[in-house]
């Protein structure tokens, strides 16, 4: 008898970690994966955001979860005569773990002062980040880089929508199918890249 409640004790203590284990796991996924789509606006939508300003933008949709130790880094790459100069409005520590049709953003706003500055804008899932860059540039093109659902690989950047400009007659097209850089960035004056990385949390590493 003594055997049979150690015997039933035992069981109920394998199903309470059981559980705790499943409740540690919903917290804290063992895996990440992550997926990235374009988003198609409506025409009512797009016909809401040319009354804010923004000139140009493109949304994407963001699911996925995210395990413990790693992060998600949404930023804007300038180039520079085809060759990389800095990174703009660089975000991490991400809070969500999980995300679930999650909208991200890029979006340019012309604002036409005495430096020519254009306003970048970096839609994240906590919020948003601006900044200003002055410019010379006297055309310019707008498009997306990816047009299917990708899946991000660690420490991969993936591109998802481009800026370029110039101050010549003619500017190629900067649009792409699978998230890598534009074919002739290295010929581009100026180019604005959107960026997403997944990577190691830097706070708990």
């Amino acid at each position: 008898m003594q055997h049979f409640k150690g015997y039933c004790l035992f069981i109920i203590f394998t199903l309470l970690l059981t559980g705790c284990a499943g409740v540690e796991k919903e917290k804290s996924p063992s895996n990440t994966k992550l997926i990235i789509e374009s988003y198609n606006m409506s025409e009512k939508e797009r016909l809401l955001i040319s009354k804010t300003g923004v000139e140009q933008i493109e949304f994407f949709k963001l699911n996925g979860t995210l395990k413990e130790d790693d992060d998600l880094q949404f930023s804007v790459e300038v180039f520079e005569k085809g060759k990389f100069k800095e990174e703009l409005i660089k975000t991490w520590g991400e809070i969500e773990t999980k995300y679930k049709d999650s909208l991200i953003s890029f979006g340019i706003s012309d604002i036409r002062n005495e430096d020519h500055s254009i306003k970048l804008i970096n839609g994240i899932p906590s919020g948003l980040a601006t900044t200003y860059y002055s410019n010379n540039m006297t055309s310019s093109s707008f498009s997306k880089l990816i047009d299917e659902k990708m899946t991000l690989e660690k420490n991969k950047p993936i591109y998802l929508a481009a800026w370029l400009g110039t101050t010549k007659n003619s500017l190629r097209s900067g649009g792409g199918e699978n998230g890598e850089l534009p074919p002739g960035i290295e010929e581009t004056e100026l180019a604005f890249l959107y960026k997403v990385l997944w990577t190691d949390d830097k706070e708990k590493n």
